[in-house]
């Protein structure tokens, strides 16, 4: 068996992403890393619904950098993608506002503040 884990690197701001994320995709964190000299989060196992995500601080500034990849999320409410949607977009950057599409009851796009893109939609 073959599994894709996303893992973002969060620019010496892992605790603040997984806070976040918590409160936007109630975000589990399973098991958690962190350098004893410097504090930093050098790995992080975490759950988004059943997905597994890893995070960490990763270099100083570093963001996901490809605006061509991104992550979806597939809710089963609108309700619940305005709600993350609204908490996402707290200094973030809004690229498609939540609406209806030929192909979705729902689907917005964003980038957080921490240069991650996300596409939230209902099926």
């Amino acid at each position: 068996m073959m599994v894709v884990i996303p893992t973002l690197h969060c620019g010496g701001r892992c605790e603040e992403a997984i806070n976040l994320y918590k409160k936007a995709f109630g975000l589990v964190v399973d098991w958690q890393g962190k350098d004893e000299n410097t504090g930093l989060i050098y790995h992080t196992e975490a759950r988004i619904g059943d997905q597994r995500i890893r995070l960490s601080d990763g270099a100083e500034g570093e963001q996901i950098q490809v605006d061509s990849l991104f992550l979806t999320v597939v809710f089963d409410t609108v309700e619940e993608v305005e709600k993350t949607f609204g908490i996402l977009k707290e200094n973030g950057l809004i690229e498609i506002m939540p609406h209806k599409p030929e192909f979705a009851t729902c689907w917005s796009m964003l980038k957080d503040k921490f240069g991650v893109k996300w596409s939230l939609m209902v099926d």
